[in-house]
Order: C-alpha cells, then sequence, then structure tokens
C-alpha cells in the first residue's frame, strides 16, 4: 500500500508528487498522457515559447528607432525580416521536451514512483488501472485538470475548421485570417501571438468586454495594445459554416471569416470517468468540493488544480499540490483564494491580484483607487516610448489603507504582481507598500509610485 496515489501529472500533481516523496511518503503519480498536463504540453509553455519569437520579431521589425538599422542601403527592417513559423514551432517543441525531462526527473529523483497509466477511484482509498489492476493508497490526490469547452454552436461539431488550442498548437504553418471565439486568456494570447506575425485576427466575445475577471478601467488600456486584432464584443455566435462565424450584436447579424476558428471559450473540470461516484466524492459540473486545505468530503481523499473549479491556474494548481501534501502530513495551512495572481502573456502583458474596481463597488467596501501610466516609468519609456500603452492600479480600502487590488499592464508584469500577494494575504497597507524600497529604474515602480498617491 501506498502512503498518496496521486491521479494526474500536471503542475498540482507532480508538484505533489516531489514534495510528498521528499517528504517521506512513498507516492505513486499515474498520468496517462505526458508528464506536465496541459500547462507543459499544450498550454503555458509552449505558448510563451511562441509569443517570445512573436514579440522579438514585432520588436526587431520596430527596432530602427533604438538605434538599429539594416546594413544593405536603403533597406528597411520591417522589409527584411521574416518570422518562420516552422522554426518557432520547433522551438516550441524542443524547450516543452526539455522541461518535461526535467520534471520527470525531479519527480524520480524525490523519489515518487509514475506510472503512464489512467487511474480511477475504486472506493477511498483504491484506484483502479486502465489494465484493470488495483492499487492501495492511505490518501489520493485528484489532480486530473481540465480540458477545453466546445459550446453546442450549430455547425461546429465536425467542421474541421473548427479547432482548439491543443491543434493550434500543432499547425504546421499559420492560417492568413484567424477567428477566436471567446476572449479570455487564452483567446488573448493567441491573438497577440497571431497578430504579431502578420495573420488577422478576429476575437469575438458574448459578453461586454475581454478579459472578463480583469479590471473594466484597465482593459481598456489594454486592448489599445492588442494591435492588429478587431474585437468584436457583445458578440453571441449563432453558427459556422467552414470558416464563417456568424454572430448577433443587438439586432444586426454579422460574419467574421477566417481560415481556421479557434473555440476559446473556457475549460471543463474533467470530473467524469475518474471514479468520484464509487467513493462518495461530492461534486458537480463546475468541479469537485474542496475545503481551503484542499479536502474533500471523504476523508483521505483530496483534489488539487483545475478539477476543483476554483482557479484554473497552473501555479494555483502547484500552490494546491503543496497544501494537500501539507494537510497529509499534518501540518495544514489555507489556500489564499483572494490572493492568487493572474496573468495575461501578450505583448505588453497584464497581471493582477485581489479585487477590481468593480468587486470592490459590489462589495459594498469604501475604497480609494490610483491610476498612474506606465510611461511614469523610467524603464518602461526607455524600453517602450512615449506612445506605449500601459498603466497600474491600486485600490485600498478608505478606512486605514488596506491593499484591496492591483493590476498592471506593461512589461514585466507578470514578474513583478508576485510581491504583492503576501502583502494582500496578510492585510498590509498602502503605506506599507510606500516604505519597501524598489530597485530603480523598474517597471514594479509603478506599485511604489500608486502607493504614493495613497498612503
Amino acid at each position: 500500500m501506498y502512503d498518496l496515489i496521486i491521479l494526474g501529472g500536471g503542475p498540482g500533481g507532480y508538484v505533489a508528487a516531489e514534495r510528498a516523496a521528499a517528504s517521506g511518503l512513498s507516492t505513486l503519480l499515474l498520468e496517462a498522457d505526458e508528464i506536465g498536463g496541459t500547462c507543459l504540453n499544450r498550454g503555458c509553455i509552449p505558448t510563451k515559447s511562441l509569443l517570445a519569437g512573436a514579440k522579438l520579431y514585432r520588436h526587431a521589425r520596430e527596432a530602427e528607432k533604438f538605434g538599429l538599422r539594416a546594413k544593405a542601403e536603403g533597406a528597411k527592417l520591417d522589409e527584411i525580416l521574416d518570422f518562420d513559423f516552422a522554426k518557432a514551432m520547433a522551438w516550441k517543441d524542443d524547450v516543452v521536451g526539455k522541461i518535461r525531462s526535467g520534471v520527470e526527473f525531479s519527480v524520480k529523483k524525490a523519489g515518487a514512483e509514475i506510472r503512464k497509466a489512467r487511474g480511477a477511484l475504486a472506493s477511498p482509498t483504491s484506484v483502479r488501472l486502465d489494465d484493470g489492476s488495483v492499487v492501495e493508497g492511505r490518501s489520493v490526490i485528484v489532480a486530473t485538470g481540465s480540458s477545453p469547452a466546445r459550446p453546442p454552436i450549430p455547425g461546429m461539431a465536425g467542421n474541421s475548421l473548427a479547432i482548439t488550442s491543443d491543434e493550434l498548437l500543432a499547425l504546421p504553418e499559420p492560417p492568413k485570417r484567424l477567428v477566436i471565439i471567446g476572449g479570455g486568456v487564452i483567446g488573448v494570447e493567441f491573438a497577440s501571438f497571431f497578430s504579431a506575425i502578420g495573420v488577422e485576427v478576429t476575437i469575438v466575445e458574448m459578453l461586454p468586454e475581454i478579459l472578463p475577471f480583469m479590471d473594466r478601467e484597465l482593459v481598456a488600456i489594454y486592448r489599445r495594445s492588442l494591435r492588429g486584432v478587431k474585437i468584436e464584443t457583445g458578440a453571441k455566435v449563432e453558427s459556422m459554416e467552414g470558416g464563417a462565424v456568424r454572430y448577433s450584436k443587438g439586432a444586426e447579424q454579422k460574419t467574421a471569416e477566417g481560415d481556421l476558428v479557434l473555440v476559446a471559450t473556457g475549460r471543463r473540470p474533467n470530473v467524469s470517468g475518474i471514479g468520484l461516484e464509487n467513493a462518495g466524492v461530492a461534486f458537480s459540473p463546475k468541479g469537485i468540493e474542496v475545503d481551503d486545505s484542499l479536502r474533500t468530503n471523504v476523508a483521505g481523499v483530496y483534489a488539487i488544480g483545475d478539477v476543483t473549479g476554483r482557479s484554473l491556474l497552473a501555479h494555483s494548481a502547484s500552490a494546491m499540490g503543496e497544501i494537500a501534501v501539507g494537510a497529509i502530513l499534518g501540518k495544514p495551512r489555507s489556500m489564499p483564494w483572494s490572493a492568487i495572481p493572474w496573468v495575461v502573456y501578450g505583448d505588453p502583458e497584464c497581471a493582477g491580484m485581489g479585487m477590481t474596481e468593480e468587486e470592490a463597488k459590489l462589495s459594498g467596501i469604501d475604497f480609494e483607487k490610483a491610476v498612474i501610466p506606465a510611461r511614469v516609468s523610467g524603464r518602461f519609456l526607455a524600453e517602450n516610448g512615449q506612445a506605449a500603452h500601459g498603466a497600474v492600479k491600486l485600490l485600498v480600502a478608505k478606512d486605514g489603507g488596506r491593499i484591496l487590488g492591483a493590476t498592471l499592464v506593461a512589461s514585466y508584469a507578470g514578474e513583478s504582481i508576485w510581491g504583492l500577494q503576501e502583502m494582500l494575504e496578510r492585510g498590509a497597507t498602502a503605506a506599507d507598500l510606500e516604505h519597501r524600497i524598489f530597485p530603480h529604474p523598474t517597471v514594479s515602480e509603478l506599485f511604489h509610485l500608486a502607493a504614493m498617491a495613497l498612503a
């Protein structure tokens, strides 16, 4: 009997396996596909590898203002540079392969056993593998992740031009025109990549705005940075025919034409076919029910990551894995649900944490805000110029100045936002943030300037 069996080897499962094995628990990690799950193989890492090349390409074509020029007389950088899609995809595959090997090595080095198999709960302490064998465990962590959601749009089923992000990451060549149904993180990041390499991109989003979790004021700023992307919001997709997406905006009927259509309408927790009913675990189509230490309603059974439906982010899954293992080891702590950072890796990046202004208003909290344009940052201006779009927004409670939330639209946003996590979790104030010493010049200084405006 194992001390711990983990169903799923994504960023939640493999982190949990490594931590558990390193702590002395006999650990079995079951993964039917490749180690690393969606994030490593079909999500976070592949998209960032491609975006890195697209950003270099776009910035290189505009680099004459920084003093770069072509040696050939009269030649222009934007005329002589080209984007090699096949090489970009090969780079992506190489990066994914190297990281996958590193993850597998780390998990095994910690002492965990990895089996390429699919598992389903047969009881709270037993897991049936797809070969019919059964393994026993004192504790079980369910980390089966999520899958792309396909809405029931007429004309989508069986349409070879309607693809998910999984298929998009395996294309041999880019389309000339791409329609993206859905303006969430997946849709916006792919829009940023493909528009940067010259693809005509249209986003069709049903909600009033793209990135619906983001502060509305800063979404408006971020939209201006998505150059070459046509954005249709408040647009309900009615049907598809080939690459033609028909949608309505109020009484108006419109069509977006693409050589391919990316269906980026969110993800659904993988709760089916994993034996939750056999173990009596409470769940719904929205995910497995867990408490703040990732315990389910069944003693000894835990759930982490996307399958909980609580936070569909890779770093959330990893944090949940650590917390679940801590609970198993008798060292429980709570998941800081209200202080989980998010990042959109477009060009530029945007990142945030905590409440948006809209959420603060709905909560009834009296708050103050500071919005500082990114160009007041010396580094941002030096690297992007006066015309670049970006800003930081900081929300604090009017009574006492407690930090409620922050959003940053600027280069390096994803690298800067983590510093607010501990401050938000412990109830720090704008004055506390103002008293921190920020290195100069950095984009992160924008948080300091916002705190100074509110302290």
